[in-house]
């Protein structure tokens, strides 16, 4: 003799799943939105054995790539245009991200950090990979 059971027992309540997954939701969009790569140009970072911690929000980023190139936000500027382009720091505490190939030429890296601290800029982060 066989038994069978009730079909109506039979439903499960999924109203804890749905907020569980939708909590994750959230959470997995907020994470996604506030990640950034750091470049958007395609640079062979020095590596160093520290984290290179730096400003979330910088008000410029400059990139420097192996041919010495410059590119402000991204866009090639040349060194002429980066002088007026880049205003001086008048309150003291606006960041600039500064990303170098570590096949730059030294001197475009000089010619930048020069211009920046004749603006005013103390703060530069200088992006490295963690070894």
């Amino acid at each position: 003799m066989k038994l069978r059971k009730s079909k109506l027992d039979s439903s499960i309540d999924i109203s804890s799943l749905i907020d569980v997954l939708f909590i994750l939701l959230i959470f997995l969009m907020l994470a996604v939105r506030f990640t950034e790569s750091t470049s958007t140009l395609q640079l062979d970072l020095p590596k160093t054995k520290t984290e290179s911690i730096g400003e979330e929000s910088p008000k410029y980023k400059i990139q420097i790539n192996h041919l010495g190139a410059i590119f402000l936000d991204g866009i090639e500027t040349p060194k002429n245009s980066l002088t007026i382009l880049i205003p001086k720091n008048e309150d003291g505490k606006s960041s600039i991200v500064l990303e170098v190939d570590k096949k730059a030429l030294f001197e475009s890296f000089i010619f930048v950090t020069d211009l920046l601290k004749s603006k005013g800029y103390q703060k530069v982060d200088i992006i490295t990979l963690k070894d």
